[in-house]
């Protein structure tokens, strides 16, 4: 008996223990029909960013341009129109840095809309510095800040469906770009990613 209760043991602790592997996020992780992932983000701001770039809408010779014949974006905070404590700024993050790289935006950290603030401060901060302690200060100068000729805006809105053994979700990322200047929307679009599931004849 105790012969046979050593051999047993290793094969209950291998039953036991788990293992972590590395994965490449947004390239097939967990797709939970329950839950938004980052897969989820990271399909939807791909559709997105290539629908916004495919528009023209940041080309439009109406929109502001810096002098290098860039617009200025601003980024809003997407609203959270589902029950699930969403990291947005996963999305707008991805979208941001797409957008930089595509050589036709520059964005504005000073300037944020939205409950969140800006995501930086320090522009506002060191312009405000006037302690002898420091070299003298040369961004105190009134209106050097660039303000953004656009802003980016978006939601996201879950809806789900179960019949019999099949449960379905559906979550619509929308996004759209706005016109500072006229106040009107020059590019949206919406990303649905829709996930099913079929449980087995016994659960599960």
């Amino acid at each position: 008996m105790k012969i046979q209760a050593l051999l047993t043991l290793p094969l209950l602790l291998a039953a036991c223990s788990s293992n972590t592997e590395v994965y490449d996020p947004g390239t097939g992780g967990i797709r939970d029909v329950d839950s938004i992932t980052y897969d989820d983000f990271s399909e939807a701001s791909e559709i997105l960013i290539q629908s916004m770039l495919q528009s023209g809408a940041l080309d439009a010779s109406g929109l502001a341009k810096h002098d290098d014949g860039k617009v200025i974006l601003a980024l809003e905070d997407i609203d959270n129109y589902t029950s699930a404590n969403l990291k947005t700024k996963v999305m707008t993050d991805k979208v941001r840095i797409s957008l930089n790289k595509s050589g036709k935006v520059l964005t504005t950290t000073a300037v944020k809309f939205g409950a969140g603030g800006p995501e930086d401060t320090g522009t506002k901060e060191v312009r405000e510095i006037n302690d002898p302690m420091f070299e003298e200060n040369s961004y105190n100068q009134a209106r050097t800040v660039r303000l953004p000729d656009i802003s980016l805006s978006g939601s996201v809105i879950k809806m789900s469906a179960e019949e019999g053994r099949t449960k379905e979700s559906v979550v619509i990322f929308k996004m759209t770009l706005t016109d500072i200047k006229t106040g009107l929307a020059v590019w949206e679009d919406e990303a649905p990613i829709g996930k099913r599931r079929t449980k087995g004849l016994f659960g599960g």
